[in-house]
């Protein structure tokens, strides 16, 4: 099938379409720690609290003696690591033979007597549990963590059932059936591609005056000399992702009757099966017409999405759901077509749902702001430029591959 060019008539309706369209486990529990024989007439203190941070100093062969006793009732774990005492339990026995802290064990609630082997972190992302922590010996619960807290598994990939598939996948034009209507789609496959590895995945929307065959091609709407297939973003990905240029039907991406997103939905099943990807990694983009679809999916599929980057676009009516969806957008200062005043409220949008606060730090290149605050692994970044054109920023490949490989 081929695809033209839009003429300035397919402009003006494009235009006219637009607008239209606009109105992240715990360790084991660490084993207490053995008991010291106890001094001959030390009684049990009452205020004896455990180390509050940082690993405990084995304990002298003799812990002094005297009448307060071992720990008292309210020892608690420092936030860093529980202590198992920094200068050994009361009475005339010995103390408990380590008692070195894990870097985020929790001592028993009643106070312990030096543990020794004790509680490991809880696990963040990519922390490790401390080896020797503490545990209480008649407290509620011991050393929380184990030898290895767990962490750093939240940037593994997650392979599609395409990655043991058995076909031979290749670039080029497609269509797939979506509910009896035939829909196109260009997709590129980097070169050499390797169907055991799983490599990102991401959808380029076109703008109504523009169609697949742009995107993959690389030219208009971005800026003389910008531009590049895909809006430049495969020559920034060197050959770590898959691109796919979905093909609205003739109203545009106006998502009649849920149309575009079950389009969007079927691919993604297709791609799933015959293609080896990384499920946790699918993003879209896209300008205009397509950054308003790129922003629909973003609202309807946030659980099939990492991240989006819309350019220039606007919301369609409401955005439902509540899930975190990491953001980049982009708006020229003057855009003439869609005010960029409906950018920014797709931006606080998102913004909103991903607990940012209001606070920005300058981010690249000028012009962008990063904003903080925002829900661990769901940054929002924006950038303004000026502009009064309605087209891509000149730095849109650069700018959103930066933003998407951070995933």
């Amino acid at each position: 099938m081929i695809i033209t060019r839009a003429s300035q008539y397919r402009h003006r309706v494009g235009c006219f379409l637009l607008l239209a369209a606009t109105g992240l486990a715990c360790g084991s529990s660490g084993t207490g720690g053995m008991a010291g024989t106890g001094g001959g007439s030390g009684s049990a203190g009452t205020s004896g609290s455990a180390g509050t941070s940082g690993a405990a100093g084995s304990v002298g062969s003799t812990g002094s003696a005297g009448t307060s006793g071992a720990a008292g009732t309210s020892a608690t774990a420092g936030t860093g690591g529980s202590v198992g005492g920094n200068t050994g339990a009361a009475g005339s026995g010995n103390a408990g033979s380590a008692g070195s802290a894990g870097s985020t064990g929790g001592a028993g609630t009643t106070g312990g007597r030096g543990g020794a082997v004790g509680a490991g972190g809880r696990g963040g992302a990519a922390g490790t549990g401390g080896a020797t922590g503490s545990g209480g010996q008649s407290g509620a619960s011991g050393g929380r963590g184990g030898a290895t807290g767990a962490g750093g598994a939240a940037g593994a990939a997650v392979p599609s059932a395409g990655c043991s598939a058995n076909g031979s996948p290749a670039s080029g034009r497609f269509t797939i059936d979506v509910s009896g209507t035939a829909r196109e789609y260009i997709i590129k496959l980097p070169a050499g591609y390797d169907p055991r590895h799983p490599y990102r995945l991401i959808f380029a929307f076109h703008g109504a005056s523009y169609d697949a065959a742009s995107v993959a091609a690389g030219g208009p709407p971005s800026p003389p000399g910008t531009g590049g297939p895909y809006y430049a973003i495969e020559a920034q990905a060197g050959g770590s992702a898959i691109f796919v240029a979905p093909q609205a039907l003739s109203g545009g991406w106006s998502d009649t009757n849920g149309r575009d997103v079950a389009y969007v939905n079927a691919m993604l099943t297709r791609f799933k099966a015959e293609l080896c990807i990384d499920q946790s990694r699918v993003f879209a983009t896209g300008f205009s017409m397509g950054a308003i679809m790129t922003i629909t999916v973003g609202c309807a599929e946030a659980d099939q999405f990492r991240a989006i980057a819309p350019m220039s676009g606007s919301l369609r009516g409401t955005c439902g759901g509540t899930m975190p969806l990491a953001y980049w957008g982009s708006h020229g200062d003057n855009d003439p077509t869609i005010p960029i005043a409906m950018g920014r409220t797709v931006r606080d949008t998102f913004r909103m749902r991903n607990h940012c606060t209001t606070t920005t730090v300058a981010g690249t290149p000028a012009g962008c702001v990063d904003y903080q605050g925002c829900d661990a692994g769901y940054p929002v970044g924006w950038c303004e430029f000026a502009d009064d054109m309605h087209r891509p920023p000149p730095y849109a490949g650069e700018a959103i591959w930066k933003f998407l490989s951070q995933f």
